[in-house]
């Protein structure tokens, strides 16, 4: 009962925002058929079947639906105090107890497998689809196909496209449908179509299968969050903690902004990078006003994503690998706490 209020709460507060977004134009008719007989010919081009081009895209249509959300989405439109509320809530806190304790044993060889905390694994699955029960019900080539030809993100959901018809054309879908979020997202990893040709993991034998089987889900996601071309993820710290910031914060900031960052925007948004001993000198400390762990080999980060006058945190390097996954400071921070939370 309380799941059932809990999403009804979550639908009504989306919609909420929707309603405040920009309402997107559509194409014409003439528009979306040139559009999609260019990406046609481009997907023959890199070696997708005909057979496959023409029973999933001669009859598809963009949705004005999916364009909304996609230019509203709630880390742009709420505060990290109202995300970490219906994200971080008592019952993904409680199911992922849960889960951990009932998959132990497997989590367990995972996680020694590929070298990350369990409890990461498993909060990742809680955020992206609740452990499985919220995967979505939108058809993917629906989804990548609308958010290609809109000219927000075209490059980007553009090779999304591709790859979704990759995974068809392959038969790397077990019911053969391929369906997930409004953003083309699948399964309960909810990974994008060229996360999952890269990342995605047969851990039990039985083909890839993230839909169904909690042995792919955990260690594709596990496989993505420690692949070897980001960060080596270190089983040595966690992903940071909330400090308090000294009083000097507003005039001691500046100095501490990062120069010509690379990367998205949540990974321009962190600090220039000091040893945790070095940020107590600067006055930072715990939440609970004691001093900061003195491990003079840990670099961290600070992170302010609501400003400096909103909570503050210090992340290590594990942290940016969160990001690869949604780079969204909201979203990274929730991964960490309920992370923290599902342990504790």
């Amino acid at each position: 009962m309380f799941l059932k209020y809990f999403f009804i709460i979550i639908i009504f507060f989306f919609s909420f925002t929707l309603k405040a977004c920009e309402k997107p134009s559509m194409p014409t008719e003439a528009e979306w058929t040139n559009w999609l007989e260019d990406v046609k010919n481009e997907a023959i081009n890199i070696g997708i079947s005909v057979q496959t081009i023409n029973a999933h895209l001669s009859d598809v249509k963009p949705q004005k639906k999916i364009i909304l959300r996609d230019r509203c989405q709630p880390e742009s439109t709420i505060t990290l105090k109202e995300y970490l509320y219906y994200r971080v809530d008592k019952s993904r806190i409680i199911a992922g107890k849960n889960i951990l304790k009932e998959y132990e044993g497997l989590l367990s060889e995972i996680s020694n497998h590929f070298g990350i905390q369990e409890r990461f694994i498993i909060a990742v699955l809680g955020m992206e689809s609740f452990y499985g029960r919220n995967q979505g019900k939108i058809d993917t080539i629906t989804a990548v196909t609308t958010l290609a030809f809109d000219r927000r993100r075209s490059n980007f959901y553009r090779k999304q496209l591709f790859a979704a018809l990759k995974i068809l054309d392959d038969n790397l879908v077990p019911s053969g449908q391929l369906i997930g979020s409004w953003g083309g997202a699948v399964g309960m990893t909810q990974m994008i179509p060229t996360t999952f040709i890269e990342s995605a993991y047969d851990w039990d034998g039985g083909g890839i299968d993230i839909w169904n089987s909690y042995a792919d889900a955990f260690a594709s996601t596990a496989n993505y969050l420690t692949s070897i071309d980001k960060n080596p993820w270190s089983l040595d710290s966690t992903w940071g903690r909330e400090v308090l910031p000294p009083e000097n914060i507003k005039t001691l900031y500046p100095s501490l902004e990062q120069k010509n960052p690379k990367g998205c925007g949540a990974v321009k948004r962190r600090s220039i990078s000091k040893t945790l001993p070095e940020w107590s000198e600067l006055g930072f400390r715990s939440v609970n006003n004691t001093k900061l762990p003195q491990r003079s080999n840990l670099e961290a980060r600070l992170v302010a994503p609501d400003g400096l006058e909103g909570r503050m945190f210090l992340v290590y390097p594990n942290y940016k690998n969160i990001l690869y996954y949604n780079c969204s400071s909201y979203y990274a921070i929730s991964i960490g706490l309920l992370s923290d939370k599902i342990n504790n």
